[in-house]
């Protein structure tokens, strides 16, 4: 019951200080591991080390439940202030480092899920020189905020292992010089949310990298757009363990609207008794087949595509569609050339719902660019040609599209989720207003880039990012 209630008061207090325009927006965890002996030397060498770089934090968060006067008085006159963590508990991320970068998107999506109302807590997990670089803490932050996250907390020094002074010239030199990136990120997005594809998870679950964000983790590094916990969405997508969360009224909300799915979510709703609902049957089949991509229209360029990738019995969905007007895009072919039962297929449902349900495989890591395309051109079908952005150019970027509650396109943030050079990518963009003729790629530390756009059919404009280093990101908006 006590902890309901922290929890409460923790959301309380964000939403309040969400409401106000002068809430900190960069902050900095203090004096997690110290003694009351040890503290006030430790102080004098923070404040030195904030001394150098003043404009990196708006204040200072004590670890403990009353503040300290002469604490107070020394960060005032670096134009800082202090508070206390108190009861309210900081709303960590997960503790990683960057010697694999890409557990900070699994990171993010997990924050993401969770719905963190106001500032993200960020742990360095290893508070030393052999843990996390400043450019990974830094593109890791953007992330937060990309996902819908307003303002950042950091926790760098507690159980230090390093001299203050190291902290600073490490991590808060680099910071001072990312801040306004980030605060320019967050003033424009105001009143916008994330958008594209919602990973579902419903109240009987917990989001987990290994569980209802499983496909979400795999594919948003392709360029699929996933949102987690936005509740402006333009289809879903399943896998078995979202199933499982889910109750009835939730199943029949997805299936009514637009739903991706692998075999293994079309088995758990097979079981629960929706197979009629789907107009859709599975079963397992053993997995020594490959796939082959019909002449379907979606498949265009790639008719005739062998996509083989690694699979298990337990991992490989024969589909059997009852809808007569389905469309079968990938079809099973066995050792000896011969075409079997459906792996792929796109119909709607009598209600006006849409289903893509992919059986091979799964939502893995493994992903071609052919069957990243399709992959693609099944989601933008699902969504009735509203993803809010499509990567035309097959890569591994992380796309973040932000929108507003009637749908239209306010920015999207990119990551360059590879350790190479990103050569330019064409990007499709839904929901941009009327007669848009430039936009502005916004990098840190650097001045904005104005990119031509053109624009094609009635909705879609296409604009072309530059070259984007490794690990490196970046944020597309419209210019003035």
């Amino acid at each position: 019951m006590r902890r309901r209630v922290l929890g409460i008061c923790c959301l309380l207090a964000a939403l309040v200080a969400g409401a106000d325009d002068k809430s900190p927006f960069m902050s900095l965890l203090w004096g997690a591991g110290l003694s009351e002996g040890e503290r006030p030397a430790a102080f004098a060498q923070l404040a030195v080390a904030l001394g150098r770089y003043p404009s990196c934090f708006d204040e200072v968060r004590l670890f403990d439940k009353q503040t300290d006067k002469q604490m107070t008085e020394v960060l005032q006159k670096l134009g800082l202030t202090l508070t206390t963590v108190g009861n309210c508990n900081p709303e960590y991320a997960s503790g990683i480092d960057d010697h694999a970068p890409r557990d900070m998107i699994g990171s993010a999506l997990l924050v993401a899920a969770r719905q963190v109302q106001g500032a993200v807590a960020i742990d360095n997990r290893r508070h030393c020189a052999s843990g996390k670089t400043a450019h990974g803490l830094c593109v890791e932050s953007m992330l937060y905020l990309a996902f819908g996250a307003t303002g950042l907390e950091y926790d760098l020094m507690g159980y230090a292992r390093e001299p203050a002074a190291w902290t600073a010239n490490t991590y808060m030199s680099e910071l001072t010089l990312w801040r306004p990136f980030y605060q320019a990120y967050v003033r424009f997005n105001a009143d916008t949310k994330p958008g594209g594809i919602l990973p579902f998870c419903g109240k009987g679950g917990k989001p987990a990298l290994s569980g209802t964000l499983r496909a979400a983790n795999a594919l948003a590094p392709i360029g699929l757009p996933l949102c987690p916990g936005s509740p402006w969405p333009v289809c879903y997508i399943l896998n078995a363990e979202s199933v499982e969360s889910m109750t009835a009224v939730d199943i029949q909300r997805v299936l009514s609207g637009g739903v991706i799915l692998d075999g293994g979510a079309v088995a758990k709703l097979q079981a629960r008794g929706y197979g009629a609902a789907m107009q859709m049957t599975t079963q397992t089949r053993a997995p020594e087949v490959s796939e082959v991509f019909t002449d379907d229209e979606l498949n265009v360029n790639r008719v005739g595509y062998v996509w083989q990738p690694e699979a298990a019995k337990e991992e490989t969905y024969a589909l059997y569609p009852s809808n007569e007007s389905a469309r079968v895009i990938g079809r099973y072919q066995t050792a000896d050339g011969k075409a079997s039962e459906a792996a792929s297929v796109l119909f709607e449902t009598p209600g006006g719902g849409r289903i893509a349900a992919f059986g091979f495989a799964g939502f893995g890591t493994e992903v071609s660019a052919a069957r990243r395309r399709q992959l693609l051109l099944a989601a933008d079908w699902v969504a009735q040609g509203r993803l809010p952005v499509f990567v035309e150019t097959a890569s591994q970027a992380l796309v973040l599209p932000r929108v507003t509650q009637a749908g239209d396109l306010r920015s999207v943030a990119v990551l360059n989720a590879t350790i190479d050079t990103q050569q330019p990518v064409t990007l499709r963009l839904r929901g941009c207003r009327k007669g848009l003729e430039t936009m502005e790629w916004v990098t840190p530390k650097e001045k904005p880039v104005t990119l031509a756009v053109r624009l094609e059919g009635k909705d879609d404009a296409l604009v072309v990012l530059p070259a984007l280093g490794p690990w490196q990101i970046g944020w597309l908006r419209p210019a003035e």
